[in-house]
């Protein structure tokens, strides 16, 4: 028990009835816990953290059985009362990050690049390297199922290490083929708190000697909210390198005129959700025309994402929008089709 506080027993969150009687020692302030607050919130935790306190709450409910019943001999069965989807996604989640632990060793990660175009000549001005994991045994995991995970359990340090190695290799061998040709590489919120970052980015550049120039570290408007004291010495790092640096999904955040006044960077992205709609959605489009405008007044380059149709392209180009990526252009695809498309 702390100074001046008391918490109650398990049964909050065990949804029994039970009473109890507690005499303070000392003057003590008491805060009422209502059961639906930590209702709400078990319900919406980690799959395997409302495992574990399920198994803890049915061992103390076992505990409490076996008391009650010592006196007469007779014993009543426990059944786990975890719900089955529960159970299942916490030990699935469990699986799967002890599978993506060994991916690499297994070399089950692999890259694939996705088009970046000129709107006004059509030409491949760049890639964006998009990590995708093909399992031994379940086949294609999509990266929705697995990013968030390698984030959580840090195992995006390593694996974006891997990535950025490999993306580095892979943009030498395509400047074989296009001089100018770019190379976009996300940096996620773990790599960015990562001390030895700038110094391995250093490495690989040096190790691959590619031009700094082509290579855009791309990172999101949620990375420089959430580590305020760090990104401007980062950012300021990374171009000192010569790299440059991109602005991901701009305009999905609580907005950031600052953030474009405060840090030096190079180019915007405009999110897929305003592209995708600005044709039948009237404020979506004066959205990208705005974002346009002003990345322009600021000497920034801008990339919108998601373009699927040619009235889309052409909005873009007509607007001056300089760069496009999208399924209308390629999926991400292998290396060797990548070279196909330059």
């Amino acid at each position: 028990m702390g100074p001046g506080e008391m918490f109650g027993e398990i049964a909050a969150l065990d949804g029994t009835e039970r009473s109890a009687t507690a005499t303070a020692i000392e003057d003590t302030e008491l805060t009422l816990i209502v059961s639906d607050q930590l209702r709400s919130r078990v319900e919406s935790a980690d799959p395997i953290l409302k495992l574990l306190l399920r198994v803890i709450l049915n061992r103390f409910r076992h505990e409490q059985r076996l008391f009650r019943h010592s006196g007469n001999g007779t014993f009543e069965a426990i059944t786990l009362d975890a719900e089955y989807d529960v159970s299942k996604r916490a030990i699935d989640k469990i699986k799967l990050e002890s599978d993506l632990r060994g991916a690499v060793d297994r070399r089950e990660l692999a890259l694939h690049y996705q088009p970046i175009v000129s709107l006004a000549s059509g030409d491949v001005a760049g890639f964006e390297a998009l990590l995708r994991w093909r399992h031994t045994e379940l086949g294609m995991i999509p990266p929705q199922s697995f990013i968030g995970l390698a984030e959580e359990t840090e195992l995006i340090v390593p694996i974006g290490r891997w990535v950025l190695e490999q993306a580095c290799r892979d943009l030498v061998r395509l400047q074989a083929h296009s001089r100018d040709v770019t190379m976009s590489v996300n940096v996620s919120r773990r790599q960015f708190s990562e001390p030895s970052f700038i110094s391995e980015l250093a490495n690989v550049m040096a190790e691959t000697s590619i031009d700094p120039e082509t290579l855009k570290l791309e990172i999101t408007e949620s990375v420089l909210m959430d580590y305020r004291s760090a990104p401007l010495r980062w950012i300021e790092q990374c171009k000192r390198l010569g790299t440059q640096i991109a602005l991901d999904d701009f305009g999905t955040e609580f907005s950031t005129l600052s953030y474009l006044a405060s840090f030096p960077i190079d180019t915007l992205k405009i999110d897929r959700s305003f592209v995708t709609a600005m044709q039948k959605d009237p404020r979506s489009l004066k959205i990208v025309r705005a974002i346009n405008q002003l990345a322009h007044g600021l000497g920034l380059d801008v990339v919108a994402e998601g373009i699927e149709e040619p009235e889309q392209r052409d909005e873009l180009a007509q607007m001056g929008c300089e760069l496009g990526q999208g399924f209308l252009f390629s999926n991400a695809v292998h290396f060797d089709e990548a070279i196909e498309l330059l």
